[in-house]
């Protein structure tokens, strides 16, 4: 691909960054601690927060509170995650038209709204924007939206 100046960043992207026994961890830490801006949802810290506890839950981690730290470090104002919270009447609509055009559940649609109403303004005219993602559906989605797709997707 050639390199987008912005990516929206799911929330699947950052608990695959997160937990190192995911598919794709790797991929997923390379995107967060690269040199490109980042931008996601202030809600994807709720998703990842809530993905983080079921993990411990079900054992996968003995002690999140190093990943919790971690999570609010790269969502603070030093960090590589912008977060954003655009009008939640013009996302909801938009999360809408996107549900009845490419059948994607509740939050993938409103991550691809956020993106489409709180990234493309950031673009300079032409250019690409990056919207990762470790859900089949979503990227075809964004894909179809004019986002260019991230990470490679993962082998089945």
């Amino acid at each position: 691909m050639a390199e987008a100046a912005l990516v929206y960043v799911d929330s699947s992207v950052l608990v695959h960054s997160y937990l190192a026994d995911e598919p794709g961890h790797q991929q997923a830490r390379a995107l967060i601690e690269g040199n490109t801006v980042l931008i996601t949802a202030t809600f994807t810290v709720v998703e990842v927060m809530s993905t983080l506890f079921r993990a411990r839950k079900a054992k996968r981690m003995p002690d999140i509170d190093v990943l919790i730290e971690k999570l609010y470090e790269e969502v603070s104002p030093d960090g590589p995650l912008n977060l954003t919270r655009p009008d939640p009447t013009a996302t909801e609509s938009s999360a809408l038209t996107i549900v009845r055009h490419y059948a994607v559940r509740t939050l993938e649609a409103m991550h691809l709204a956020v993106a489409d109403l709180a990234a493309r303004p950031l673009a300079e005219p032409g250019e690409e924007i990056g919207f990762a993602t470790f859900c089949d559906a979503q990227r075809h989605a964004a894909r179809a939206l004019g986002f260019v797709p991230l990470p490679v997707p993962l082998p089945n």
